[in-house]
């Protein structure tokens, strides 16, 4: 039903969407510096995002499944690299981010895998995050203005 892209399907995932760390500037610490995978950046057709499955059946469907990303990631420290190249957003997904819904949205969703809600605090414990969410949502909105980026009402 459900195809990789990029990944191997293992017990445990160690590494990231980006593994390159392109999307911002990593420490030095990080493997993606240590590996010197980050040198790839530079290069397109380099590129390779991981962790992410297509149904066969709708391939424009994406399941992201592993959460490697850095929530705490200074907005100084973020770029678009991984946007490169993308010249339309679904409109659907835009109107959520301008609607002001995002949170209710986001909460709703959480709330359906108990065990998750309940490991991070239910909704007091999850606000942070999701304002972080928001936050990077309203710096995406930002470029998509900036770069006069279409809008698809069917992606």
């Amino acid at each position: 039903m459900y195809s990789s892209v990029g990944w191997k399907c293992n017990s445990r995932l160690n590494d990231r969407l980006d593994r390159y760390c392109c999307g911002f500037t990593p420490d030095p610490a990080e493997l993606c510096v240590e590996n010197l995978l980050h040198t790839k950046c530079g290069n397109t057709k380099d590129l390779l995002l991981v962790h992410i499955l297509v149904k066969k059946a709708d391939p424009s469907k994406l399941v992201f499944i592993d959460n490697a990303g850095r929530p705490h990631q200074s907005i100084d420290n973020l770029n678009f690299r991984l946007l490169d190249g993308i010249d339309q957003f679904p409109e659907t997904a835009v109107s959520v981010l301008q609607s002001g819904c995002l949170e209710s949205l986001l909460l709703l969703s959480l709330y359906t895998d108990k065990e998750f809600w309940d490991s991070q605090g239910g909704a007091s414990g999850l606000r942070p995050l999701i304002h972080t969410v928001e936050s990077r949502g309203k710096i995406l909105l930002q470029h998509i203005r900036d770069k006069k980026l279409q809008l698809k009402k069917d992606l």
